[in-house]
């Protein structure tokens, strides 16, 4: 007969150690065997954490968080090259007559300002009831990239037709401006260049509603949880709850452990 430890997989005794090692290190006692209620006195001795662990959340404030998250969106645009590109071509196209001296500015004005990016000017509206949209932060799309903005460094479409206009103040004399760029199209050539994008918006908003951290703090091994006499309040009930929860997940733990080294040894 050859002997057990040959017909061992070479993977179970690093097991058996993790094993031994587990049983040290686990807290003497692995049952939770207190009664507790909110508002009454704790009755027994004072409780010391045996090990650390994070106070996990009640289901009402995760709820709560989510709902919050939700409140309100961080819209995303797509920056279009493509409608730069056409409104370059329009402005290039245009016949100013003879202040088509005015196109070079114009030209390079619309640049300046499409580099910001040209938002339309009413808010975007969203599918969801409750949830609101950012009017300070949006999300830029551009270079398969998206980074965040301020809103006041990117133009509506009323503020970059007023911004072109007051930069080309000066630049004709004896003319109406505003009438000018008016009645040659060139007010009609500005359009948002950052295009609302609702799926990414959805997106990103759907993921930071659902990934809300389950914990809050944290306990340390030998920190006091509650004393004898103590009134269990909802915070300190919190605590024994997560307390309580985490040696239960020790004690889940160390039952699969046992079971799959036992399992193992058999021939």
């Amino acid at each position: 007969m050859k002997p057990l430890l040959k017909k061992t997989p070479r993977w179970i005794l690093p097991l058996v150690v993790l094993l031994i090692l587990l049983v040290l290190l686990m807290p003497r006692t692995a049952k939770f065997n207190y009664d507790y209620k909110k508002g009454s006195p704790w009755p027994y001795e004072t409780l010391i954490s045996q090990f650390d662990f994070p106070i996990l959340k009640t289901q009402e404030q995760i709820l709560e968080e989510r709902e919050q998250s939700g409140s309100s969106v961080i819209p995303y645009y797509r920056y279009s090259d493509e409608v730069v590109n056409n409104s370059i071509k329009a402005v290039e196209g245009l016949d100013l007559g003879k202040y088509n001296s005015l196109k070079p500015v114009i030209l390079g004005r619309i640049t300046d300002i499409y580099s910001k990016g040209v938002i339309p000017d009413g808010r975007v509206k969203l599918d969801r009831g409750s949830a609101t949209v950012s009017s300070e932060i949006i999300y830029i799309q551009k270079n398969k990239r998206a980074q965040k903005y301020p809103v006041s460094e990117v133009f509506k479409v009323s503020d970059a037709r007023n911004k072109l206009l007051a930069d080309l103040s000066g630049k004709a004399s004896g003319v109406n401006l505003d009438s000018l760029l008016s009645r040659s199209g060139v007010y009609d050539i500005i359009v948002p260049n950052l295009v609302f994008d609702k799926a990414a918006t959805d997106l990103v908003h759907s993921e930071s509603s659902d990934f809300i951290s389950p914990t809050q703090g944290y306990i340390s091994a030998d920190q006091k949880i509650v004393s004898n006499g103590e009134i269990v309040t909802a915070e300190i009930a919190q605590v024994l709850d997560s307390y309580k929860e985490r040696k239960r997940s020790f004690l889940h733990f160390k039952k699969r452990l046992i079971m799959v080294i036992w399992i193992g040894w058999q021939p």
